[in-house]
């Protein structure tokens, strides 16, 4: 709610939908004195559902009418309204998981945004603001993918590279510098997984031969020159990578939440992209600045 607050106040937004107990949600709104005109409540508790919700929810997810028990249990669900809302066109853009685990927002986003054809993968990205401006791209780089595939094969690292230069180019206005990390740079370690991002980067480059692309590479030779002088001297990215492609989700999730806590990092995100609408998750321990941030990026993914 306090998030709701700031975003009208500095007119980022003009309508808030929240979606819960009615009552709760206007006694949260009077203690922190939120403007009331700025919010429109779905009380999925107290009131039936609007009858489209239910129909879109039956054709999305291929149901019997004769599945009547079931539907009434979705319509019971806030993340399912939110996403129906979103799907329908009556809100532009969708945040969700404080209260939900991750799992069940990505698994809703898929089966009612459904994925966008174009971009070929649903994949995640976390946005990474350091106040050290000689790293990434003036202290910004981005970090993929921290919340969805969890263990990519070569083909589908690709895609992630291809979506987040298309994310970066888009959205954040800059020119996709890619690392493929791992714990290897360059050969000085051997592994499964070194050979897949290895080969994950040959092929992007063949992909993608307009920008600047390199790996295997440890973390350091990819975002410090200093490092990369020594460890990766005929790299091309000469350790100023502003996309950071992780081995798996394991990696890029602990690795994203280490940079925020003992780095001091800004992380925004995780920013789900490769579905149709801007549909994302918000991490069950943010607070009210995490969601202001990421309801930004959530207004620029909208077209």
């Amino acid at each position: 709610m306090i998030a709701v607050s700031m975003l009208n106040r500095d007119n980022l937004i003009k309508k808030a939908v929240l979606i819960g107990n009615k009552g709760k949600i206007i006694e949260n709104a009077r203690s922190t004195s939120t403007d009331m005109d700025c919010i429109d409540i779905i009380d999925i508790e107290n009131d039936k559902v609007d009858r489209k919700y239910r129909d879109a929810y039956q054709k999305a997810r291929n149901l019997s009418v004769l599945e009547g028990e079931r539907l009434d249990e979705a319509m019971m669900d806030p993340v399912i309204v939110g996403a129906l809302i979103l799907s329908l066109g009556e809100v532009e853009g969708f945040i969700g998981g404080l209260q939900t685990i991750t799992a069940d927002i990505l698994s809703t986003g898929i089966q009612i945004i459904k994925a966008d054809r174009r971009i070929g993968v649903v994949t995640s990205l976390c946005l990474i603001q350091t106040e050290d401006k000689s790293i990434g791209e003036d202290g910004f780089f981005l970090i993929a993918d921290p919340i969805v595939n969890r263990d990519p094969s070569v083909g589908v690292l690709c895609k992630i590279a291809e979506a987040s230069a298309r994310f970066a180019r888009e959205f954040l206005k800059i020119k996709p510098r890619i690392a493929f990390l791992s714990y290897s740079t360059r050969g000085s370690g051997i592994g499964k997984s070194v050979d897949k991002m290895r080969i994950a980067s040959e092929r992007s480059k063949t992909y993608m031969p307009e920008l600047i692309i390199d790996g295997e590479l440890q973390f350091d030779a990819a975002v410090m020159p200093d490092i990369a002088r020594i460890k990766a001297p005929d790299s091309p990215l000469e350790g100023r990578a502003n996309i950071l492609v992780f081995p798996n989700l394991n990696a890029a999730n602990i690795g994203s939440k280490l940079i925020r806590i003992f780095g001091k990092a800004k992380l925004i995100g995780p920013i789900i992209y490769g579905l149709n609408k801007p549909y994302n998750d918000i991490s069950r321990g943010a607070d009210e600045s995490d969601v202001y941030d990421l309801a930004i990026i959530t207004q620029l993914q909208h077209k």
